[in-house]
C-alpha cells in the first residue's frame, strides 16, 4: 500500500530508471535526471565483470517493520547490491545509522515489475530463487546457485504467495535438525540464505563487491576487556535476629557459601 516517504531514518528510497542504459552509465536523453541522481546517491554500481554473480533482495507482502529492518542489515554486512521493495513507498528502520543507506532500495509497484528490473541488470543470467518449505525445494547445503540470484523471502505468517512460488526459477530451504520448531523467524531465514550464497559466490567470481577488512578493536571480547565489579547479597548468619545482616567481608561470605553447597551435595553424602 502507498505509505508516505520516511525521511527520518535517513534512508532514500532510489525510483526505478526509465531506462536501463541510464544505471550503467549510458547516456539516454529519455533518462529523468532527478530519479538519476537519486539512485546513483544511493552507492549503486553494477559495473561488476561478468563473471561475477551479485546478490539481489525482492521484498514483498512482509507486515513488520522489525524484520524489514532486521533483513536490511543483513543485506548490507552481505553484500547485497539493490533491494526491490514491491507495493510500499517506504518503511521506517530501526537499525542502527551504521547500516542505513548502505544498500539502495528502489520501489516497484507489482512483482513482475520488480523481477524485470533486475533481470534486465543480467540478461539472460539472473535467476530469482524462492526461500520456501517446499516439496520441489533443495537444500541450501547443495547451494544450488549458478550465476547472479535474486532472493525472495515470504510473509511472516503465510510465506510465499502462489504469485511469488510461480515466479522463482527454482527454490531453496534450509534445512534444520532436532526437530525443535517448524521453521525460522524470515528475518533470521532470509541472513543464513544471504551468508550461504556468499560462501558459495566466493568460488564462483565473487560478489562483485570486496569482502571487508576484519575491523581492529582496541581490546578484544572475553576476559580483561572491562571490568566486573560483584558485589555479595546481605545475608543473616545463622542463629542471628531477623534483623541483623552479615558483616563478615564478602570472600569470607563466599567461602562459607561454598562449603555449604560442598557440604550438602550427594558426593559429600557418601
Amino acid at each position: 500500500e502507498p505509505l508516505p516517504q520516511d525521511t527520518s531514518v535517513g534512508i532514500e528510497l532510489a525510483r526505478p530508471f526509465p531506462s536501463l542504459g541510464a544505471l550503467v552509465g549510458e547516456e539516454t536523453p529519455e533518462a529523468d535526471e532527478s530519479r538519476g541522481s537519486a539512485c546513483l546517491s544511493n552507492g549503486l554500481d553494477v559495473g561488476h565483470s561478468d563473471e561475477s554473480c551479485p546478490c539481489y533482495l525482492i521484498l514483498f507482502n512482509l507486515n513488520k517493520r522489525n524484520n524489514l529492518a532486521a533483513i536490511l542489515r543483513s543485506a548490507a554486512a552481505f553484500g547485497v547490491r539493490l533491494i526491490m521493495l514491491v507495493g510500499r513507498e517506504g518503511f521506517k528502520s530501526f537499525c542502527k545509522k551504521s547500516g542505513q543507506g548502505a544498500v539502495p532500495i528502489e520501489h516497484a509497484d507489482t512483482l513482475q515489475a520488480a523481477i524485470s528490473r533486475l533481470r534486465g541488470l543480467h540478461p539472460g543470467r539472473l535467476r530469482v530463487c524462492g526461500v520456501e518449505i517446499l516439496q520441489k525445494a533443495r537444500s541450501l547445503h547443495e547451494s544450488p546457485f549458478s550465476g547472479p540470484t535474486a532472493f525472495m523471502v515470504g510473509n511472516e505468517r503465510g510465506g510465499l504467495t502462489r504469485e511469488q512460488i510461480e515466479a522463482c526459477d527454482h527454490h531453496v530451504y534450509i534445512p534444520q535438525f532436532g526437530a525443535g520448531v517448524g521453521s525460522l523467524n524470515v528475518a533470521c531465514a532470509c541472513s543464513v540464505v544471504l551468508y550461504q550464497y556468499t560462501v558459495w559466490a566466493a568460488h564462483h567470481g565473487g560478489l562483485g563487491v570486496p569482502e571487508d577488512a576484519l575491523p581492529e578493536m582496541p581490546r578484544p571480547h572475553g576476559a580483561g576487556s572491562f571490568h566486573v565489579h560483584a558485589t555479595a547479597p546481605e545475608k543473616r548468619r545463622r542463629g542471628a535476629p531477623p534483623d541483623a545482616v552479615d558483616a563478615r567481608p564478602p570472600q569470607v561470605q563466599a567461602l562459607g557459601a561454598a562449603e555449604s553447597v560442598i557440604a550438602s551435595s550427594p558426593a559429600a553424602a557418601t
